[in-house]
């Protein structure tokens, strides 16, 4: 017995001097990483600031202090905007009768829950109308897509033909993914002033329920689904397999072409002699409400979204914009004088918005507490803007966040071009602070190739004493296209009223193949937004033979 004892501690003796020697080692590296972390704490350089081997753009002496790597995108709306857990109110179980479902109601905040209604749908078999916005996704897209949606679907509920059309389901689609919604400040904010609190209720373009059944990734897949393009005119290409289930256009940029199959009487494309006649596709929105209203007013949640939406767009219809019409200022003035902002009001004593505070409701009716309840237009506009524009917020988001809040892809119809897309992304920030982001050539690199595009774009905006300050960005895999594409916008009277300058002091510090070719331009023409730009690219892109 004691021999076997002996022979057991012998062969235990190994095994535990190994795993003695393995606990130091974790000791010294955890003691090293610590201490590592400490002299990286005190040091007086920032990460940014030392040499590194990734590639970098410079430009000439204009340093600009790198912001926080935000990745999440929306931790808090500054020290205006109160963070408050966001509410669910209905479970994800539904009824199976559409007649007591909440997406029949008047109500609009009800109608909304567009999750319910679709998993209805799907289960029997029922028609389907989808209306969807482009794939950036901004406040326009969604509210309008949002906002037609009822106005569409309470039209076939009281139609006549209630046996064909009033069985109709009409669904709007949230046109980004159900992660993105929330990098989009201004719509968060419009959705929370609006009562509109269970995002969880509404339909995103990510939604099991979409991509499956309603709009399914291959054409091989079966779907009933009719479709309504809401500030496009040509469905995204990873949907262009569903070209054919685009009924309606509802939209306010240059019309390409696309999707004949829908009838003209259907096809509302607000843009003449080379501009816009709209700022928003909530003011078309608004007019064709106001259609079937008869001077009655209507929900306040429902006006308060697309008045919104216009007075962003337009830019609260200030003349030096360039952006609002007498289009924009008639659904301006229908929405202030036809909403039943009392009734809205009242719900505010009892079920304030979580997003803002008292102070900021105040400055949006300040006539509230002498009985008076309409919004100011000016404070709305602001509250909106600041919340969509605020440089800490965009200063914080990676470079991917900033390059996918507001992008544009856009296909280019000749064979013969040397680039079939262009990819175009908005970034409400200066250039030299794009730029100053962390590891910006690798990640801008990532993402292009992520987008499938051949040419691709930043286009940078700030503002400078209240006046546009516009940037733009140009890069591709290929030399030559890009410079030809930088040499068209320099010099060619169809680009000259862009009136572009180019930043030759921009140069990246590495000739390695694999970094892409940059040129960075100034844009005098503060109005020239992508719906100028992109039409320009375009063209040329159809008019040049390869290279």
């Amino acid at each position: 017995m004691m021999q076997m004892r002996r022979r057991q501690k012998q062969s235990l003796s190994p095994i535990l001097a190994f795993l003695f020697s393995i606990s130091i080692i974790i000791i010294l590296w955890a003691t090293a990483a610590a201490f590592s972390r400490g002299i990286s704490s005190r040091s007086i350089f920032t990460k940014s600031s030392l040499r590194s081997n990734r590639p970098s753009l410079l430009c000439g002496l204009s340093l600009v202090p790198p912001g926080r790597r935000r990745t999440t995108g929306f931790n808090s709306f500054n020290s205006l905007y109160k963070k408050r857990p966001t509410r669910r109110i209905l479970s994800s179980k539904t009824s199976m009768s559409l007649s007591s479902s909440p997406h029949t109601n008047d109500n609009f905040i009800s109608y909304l829950n567009t999750n319910n209604a679709a998993r209805y749908a799907i289960d029997n078999d029922s028609k389907v109308h989808l209306i969807i916005g482009n794939e950036a996704g901004d406040a326009d897209s969604i509210i309008s897509a949002l906002t037609l949606s009822y106005i569409q679907q309470q039209k076939y509920l009281k139609s006549a033909k209630k046996d064909t059309e009033g069985k109709k389901i009409v669904l709007p689609i949230v046109s980004v993914p159900r992660a993105d919604i929330s990098l989009r400040r201004d719509v968060m904010l419009l959705l929370d002033l609006a009562g509109i609190i269970n995002l969880d209720d509404l339909l995103y373009i990510d939604n099991d329920l979409v991509t499956r059944h309603l709009l399914p990734p291959t054409s091989t897949t079966s779907s009933k689904a009719t479709l309504t393009l809401v500030d496009h005119n040509r469905i995204r290409s990873s949907l262009s397999h569903l070209s054919s289930m685009v009924t309606e256009i509802v939209d306010h940029h240059e019309d390409e072409k696309i999707h004949e199959q829908v009838d003209s009487d259907r096809r509302s494309i607000s843009f003449e002699n080379g501009r816009a006649t709209v700022a928003s596709t909530c003011t078309l929105v608004t007019e064709r409400l106001f259609q079937n209203q008869n001077d009655t007013t209507i929900d306040a949640s429902l006006g308060l979204l697309l008045l919104g939406v216009i007075l962003l767009d337009s830019v609260n219809m200030v003349p030096e914009a360039g952006k609002g019409t007498q289009r924009d200022e008639a659904a301006i003035q229908l929405l202030l004088q036809h909403t039943d902002w009392t009734t809205y009001c009242d719900k505010l004593k009892t079920n304030p918005p979580s997003l803002v505070d008292e102070t900021t409701m105040k400055r949006i009716f300040p006539n509230l507490e002498d009985g008076g309840c309409i919004p100011d237009r000016t404070a709305l506009f602001e509250i909106l803007s600041s919340a969509k524009n605020d440089p800490q917020f965009w200063s914080e988001l990676s470079v991917n966040d900033c390059l996918r809040i507001d992008y544009k892809k856009f296909m280019v119809p000749d064979e013969e071009s040397p680039v079939s897309s262009i990819g175009l992304s908005s970034v409400l920030l200066d250039m030299d602070s794009i730029l100053a982001k962390d590891n910006f050539i690798d990640d801008l690199t990532s993402y292009m190739a992520s987008s499938e595009v051949e040419l691709f774009g930043i286009m940078a905006l700030n503002f400078q004493d209240g006046k546009p300050n516009r940037e733009l960005l140009l890069t591709g895999t290929d030399r030559k296209v890009v410079d030809s594409f930088a040499d068209y916008l320099l010099n060619h009277p169809d680009a000259a009223f862009l009136d572009i300058s180019e930043r030759k002091e921009c140069v990246v510090d590495s000739v390695s193949s694999e970094v892409p070719h940059i040129r960075v331009f100034k844009q005098g023409n503060g109005k020239g937004s992508r719906k100028q730009v992109a039409p320009i690219l375009l063209g040329y892109a159809t008019a040049v033979s390869k290279l």
